[in-house]
């Protein structure tokens, strides 16, 4: 695998956002993934919106298509802890979902494709990509 799909890049692909699914067909789709906190996400997002069955129907053909990472384990929460004491001390606050999702992406060595690049390149040894740009 190459690439970890964030919770907004997944929202732009189930939307149909042609640089996003011109970008997923170009790639295959044994180099997409994806985490089980995406996936946690996008479930708020389709229990919080008017069309809950239709969404959450979307959420499980895109589950059946991306790898979803779903194992925790001791060295991402390190790495969890490590940058969020690290980006606390610097007085930058990132949400703890986000901040798990990059330590899959960089326990797993992977390229964590977002829409919110700046946010992400506040932490340390994450590699990022932008497909909606």
């Amino acid at each position: 695998m190459t690439y970890l799909w964030d919770t907004d890049t997944c929202v732009y692909f189930l939307n149909g956002n042609e640089k996003v699914t011109r970008k997923a067909r170009d790639t295959s789709a044994d180099n997409i993934c994806t985490t089980m906190i995406t996936i946690a996400e996008l479930k708020f997002g389709a229990f919080n919106s008017s069309k809950v069955s239709s969404n959450l129907r979307r959420i499980e053909e895109l589950q059946s298509c991306l790898t979803v990472l779903d194992e925790m384990n001791d060295e991402i929460t390190t790495i969890f802890g490590k940058n969020k004491a690290m980006l606390k001390k610097q007085g930058i606050t990132i949400g703890d979902f986000d901040l798990l999702i990059a330590s899959f992406a960089i326990y797993n060595n992977l390229i964590v494709v977002t829409n919110n690049t700046s946010h992400f390149g506040c932490i340390r040894n994450v590699r990022t990509e932008n497909w909606v740009r």
